[in-house]
C-alpha cells in the first residue's frame, strides 16, 4: 500500500506572505525520496499553513517532514505538536539550518520539542530519503526504528533520555543525483504570481564566515548541478510564471565560470520570452571581474552585491572574513551604474569587535564607492552558525536581546484548534566595543541611508554636490545630523523608529515566549499595531507619504553644504527650487500609478538627465519655459501592480516592496511635451 508523506516549508501569512519564495529546498528532499522509493510513497509539498491544515483534515499522513528556518521555526513546532496530539504515532521529521551547533543546545532543542521524532542535520536529500526508507521498513513506527539501533546517517533523535547523534553522511558530489522537483511537476501548484521561483546551480561556500550557517568546514566544497538541468528548469519556469523575478540561491553567484554560461541561458530566455525581468542573487565575494561579466550579460536585470559585512579589519579578523579591495568595490559600483543595474552592499551591525566609528566608516565608505543600496542588518545569533556558540559569546562579550521577527506571525486553524504563532530571533545589541547607546546611533544611521541614499533617493542632488566636490558621505552625515535634530521635518518619524527599536526587545527568550503567548499580542502584530520591521516600516511611511518632508530636509542639507563651499548663488538657489519639484513629482506616492503631471521649468531637465546631473546646471537654464510630462510608463505600471499584489499595501508590505524591487527603475519618467496638456500643472 502506497504511503503518503507530507513535506512542508511553511511561511507565515498573518500579515503578508512572509517568505515569498518557492519551497525549493524541501522539494529536493521530496524529489529524492520519491525517486528512490517509487510507488512505495506519494509526496505532497506545502508552503501555506492553510493548505497543510486542510490536507491534515482530509487525510492522516504516514509522516510529516518540516524544513525549519528562523522565519518558520515555531510555526513548524506548532503544527508538529497538534499532529502528535491527534496522531501520536505519526513520525515528525525536522530538517533545515535552524538547529544548534553545540551538543548541549542540541539536547535542549530535542527536549523542548518532544513532538519531533528525528532531526536531519546539514544536507538533507540523501539523509532524508534514507530516513523515510527506514521508516517504511519499520511500518512508520518511529519508536521501533529508534530502538532498532539501525544506523541513520545525519540523523539525531532522543531515545531513552539520551540524544543519539549518527555520523554525518557524505555530501553529494553530483547534485544532479537528486531529480529536479520542477521537472517532476512537484512545484506546479506554486506558480501563483505571489511566490518567487528559485533555482540552485551550485551548493557550498569556500569562505568561513562565523556569522553564516555555511561558514563551517562541512560546506567548504562547492558542488554543481549539470548545465542541461539548469537550462531545462529555466525553460520550465518561464513557460509557467507571471512573476517578474527569479531567485538564484547560490551563495556566490557569478564567481565561477559555470555562472557565465547560466547568465547566457537567462539572457537568451529574456530575449525570447521577456522573463525574468530581475535576477535576485547573492553575488560572489571574490572574482569580481567575472561577477561584473555576469551582470553585463544580463544587462540591468542582475543585482550586483558587495557583501562586505564590515570594513573594519578587527571585525573581519574576528569573523574569519577577507574582503575584496575598495578599488574593486568602486569598480562594481561603476559597472552597475553603466549597466543600469542595482548594486547593493550588506553590512552587519554588532559583529565581534564592531564599534560606532567602525560601523559609520563601513557604511559611508560603501556610499562613496558608488554602491546603490547599502543595507544594514543586525547580528543574528543563528542557531547553526559558529557565532552563536557559547565560546564565541563569551570571547567577545556579546550582549543579546530577543525580538519578534518582522512579518513572521499569524493565527491559524490546525486540526480543530485556533492557534496564534509568532517567530522570535536573538540579536546582538552590544559587545565589548559597542555600547547600546552607540548601537542606537548606528540604527538611526541605517534609517538615514534608507531614506536619503538607497534606490537613488536623491541622486539628482548628490550628483550636483559631487560635481562641486562634495562627497555622498558628506551629504549623508549632514542629513543624518539634521534628521536627528529637534524640530526637523522628520523628527517624529525618527523618534518613533528609535523608540520601537528599544521597546520591542526582551532580555530573555523566556520573557519573549511569555509575551507572544498572548493571542491578543499576536493579533496586534498582524494588524500592524505592533511588531512590524521598524526600519522598513519607517522607510515605507516616509517614502510613500512623507516625500515632501524628505525633500525639504535633503535640500536643506544640500544648501548648507553648498554654502560651505561658496556655491549657493541666487542662480543656484533658483535651480534647487526647480530640481526639488522635479525630484518630488517623480517619487511622491510611487504606488499611485495613475498620476500624470506636467512640470513647467526653465531648465532642460532632459539634457541634465542625460548628463546624470553631474554638471553645472546654470548652463542648462532656458529662456523659455520647458514642459515635462511626468508619469509611469505602461511597463512600470504593470510591474508596480505585480509588486502590490505580491506584497500588499500595508506599511510593512510596502517596506518589503522597497527592499525587494529595483525602486529606482520605478520612479516616474519625465518626457518633454510640446504643449501644455490638459493634465494638472505643477
Amino acid at each position: 500500500m502506497t504511503k503518503r508523506v507530507y513535506f512542508a516549508d511553511l511561511t507565515h501569512t498573518g500579515q503578508v506572505v512572509a517568505a515569498n519564495i518557492f519551497p525549493f529546498g524541501v522539494s529536493l528532499v521530496a524529489a529524492r525520496a520519491k525517486s528512490q522509493l517509487g510507488d512505495r510513497i506519494d509526496v505532497d509539498i506545502f508552503k501555506y499553513p492553510a493548505d497543510l491544515a486542510a490536507a491534515l483534515e482530509r487525510e492522516k499522513p504516514a509522516a510529516v517532514c518540516f524544513s525549519q528556518y528562523l522565519w518558520n521555526a515555531r510555526l513548524c513546532a506548532t503544527f508538529a505538536e497538534h499532529i502528535k496530539a491527534i496522531w501520536p504515532g505519526v513520525p515528525v521529521i525536522f530538517g533545515g539550518p535552524n538547529y544548534p551547533v553545540d551538543a548541549a543546545d542540541q539536547d535542549q532543542f530535542l527536549i523542548d520539542n518532544p513532538a519531533v521524532d528525528f532531526v536531519v542535520v546539514k544536507e538533507g536529500e540523501v539523509a532524508g530519503a534514507g530516513l523515510i526508507a527506514a521508516l517504511l521498513d519499520h511500518g512508520f513506527d518511529a519508536d521501533a526504528l529508534k530502538a532498532s539501533g539501525e544506523p541513520l546517517p545525519s540523523v539525531h533523535f532522543r531515545h531513552a533520555v539520551e540524544t543519539v547523534r549518527n555520523e554525518l553522511a557524505p555530501r553529494l558530489t553530483d547534485l544532479t543525483e537528486t531529480p529536479s522537483p520542477y521537472l517532476m511537476g512537484l512545484l506546479d501548484k506554486f506558480f501563483d504570481d505571489v511566490l518567487i521561483p528559485v533555482i540552485e546551480t551550485n551548493r557550498g561556500c569556500p569562505f568561513g564566515c562565523s556569522f553564516c550557517v555555511e561558514g563551517i568546514l562541512y560546506y567548504n566544497k562547492v558542488r554543481w548541478f549539470q548545465e542541461d538541468r539548469t537550462r531545462a528548469e529555466l525553460e520550465y519556469i518561464a513557460e509557467r510564471t507571471n512573476q517578474p523575478d527569479l531567485l538564484i540561491s547560490d551563495s556566490n553567484f557569478g564567481m565561477y565560470k559555470q555562472d557565465i554560461e547560466t547568465c547566457k541561458m537567462i539572457a537568451a530566455l529574456q530575449k525570447r520570452t521577456g522573463w525574468p525581468k530581475y535576477v535576485q542573487n547573492s553575488s560572489g565575494k571574490n572574482q569580481k571581474e567575472r561577477v561584473v561579466e555576469a551582470a553585463r550579460i544580463l544587462g540591468g536585470a542582475m543585482i550586483l552585491t558587495v557583501s562586505i559585512q564590515s570594513a573594519d579589519p578587527v571585525v573581519l579578523r574576528n569573523v574569519n572574513r577577507d574582503n575584496i579591495s575598495l578599488n574593486q568595490i568602486v569598480d562594481v559600483g561603476r559597472e552597475a551604474e553603466s549597466l543600469g543595474a542595482n548594486s547593493y552592499c550588506e553590512i552587519i551591525l554588532g559583529l565581534p569587535g564592531d564599534s560606532k566609528e567602525g560601523h559609520f566608516n563601513s557604511v559611508l565608505s560603501m556610499i562613496d564607492a558608488g554602491i546603490n543600496d547599502v543595507l544594514s542588518y543586525q547580528t543574528m545569533m543563528l542557531p547553526g552558525a559558529e557565532i552563536a556558540s557559547r565560546a564565541s559569546r563569551e570571547l567577545h562579550g556579546m550582549k543579546t536581546r530577543w525580538r519578534v521577527l518582522p512579518r513572521c506571525f499569524g493565527q491559524y486553524d490546525i486540526l480543530g484548534s485556533k492557534v496564534s504563532v509568532a517567530e522570535i530571533e536573538e540579536i546582538c545589541v552590544a559587545n565589548d566595543t559597542l555600547s547600546f547607546a552607540d548601537y542606537l546611533a548606528c540604527r538611526a544611521l541605517s534609517l538615514t541611508v534608507e531614506l536619503f541614499h538607497n534606490s537613488g533617493a536623491f541622486s539628482e542632488l548628490t550628483a550636483l554636490l559631487g560635481h562641486f566636490g562634495v562627497s555622498a558621505s558628506e551629504f549623508l552625515r549632514a542629513v543624518d545630523s539634521l534628521a536627528n535634530a529637534d524640530g526637523s521635518p522628520v523628527d517624529a518619524l525618527y523618534a518613533a523608529y528609535l523608540r520601537e527599536n528599544v521597546e520591542k526587545l526582551r532580555d530573555t527568550r523566556e520573557s519573549m515566549l511569555d509575551y507572544i503567548s498572548d493571542p491578543e499580542i499576536v493579533a496586534k502584530h498582524i494588524t500592524g499595531e505592533l511588531g512590524s520591521g521598524e526600519l522598513y516600516k519607517a522607510r515605507a511611511k516616509a517614502h510613500f507619504w512623507q516625500q515632501k518632508e524628505l525633500h525639504a530636509l535633503a535640500f536643506q542639507a544640500g544648501r548648507v553644504l553648498l554654502t560651505g563651499i561658496g556655491k549657493l548663488s541666487p542662480e543656484m538657489e533658483d535651480y534647487l527650487v526647480a530640481l526639488e519639484k522635479y525630484s518630488l513629482l517623480r517619487k511622491e506616492e510611487l504606488h499611485d500609478t495613475g498620476t500624470t503631471t506636467i512640470l513647467e521649468a526653465q531648465y532642460d531637465f532632459s539634457a541634465l538627465a542625460d548628463a546624470e546631473f553631474r554638471t553645472d546646471p546654470t548652463a542648462f537654464r532656458c529662456e523659455d519655459v520647458r514642459r515635462l510630462r511626468i508619469a509611469h510608463t505602461p511597463s512600470q505600471q504593470e510591474t508596480i501592480r505585480t509588486y502590490l499584489k505580491q506584497y500588499g499595501t500595508s506599511a510593512d508590505g510596502l517596506g518589503r516592496l522597497l527592499l525587494r524591487a529595483h525602486v529606482n527603475k520605478l520612479y516616474r519618467k519625465a518626457t518633454p511635451v510640446d504643449e501644455l496638456a490638459p493634465e494638472r500643472a505643477a
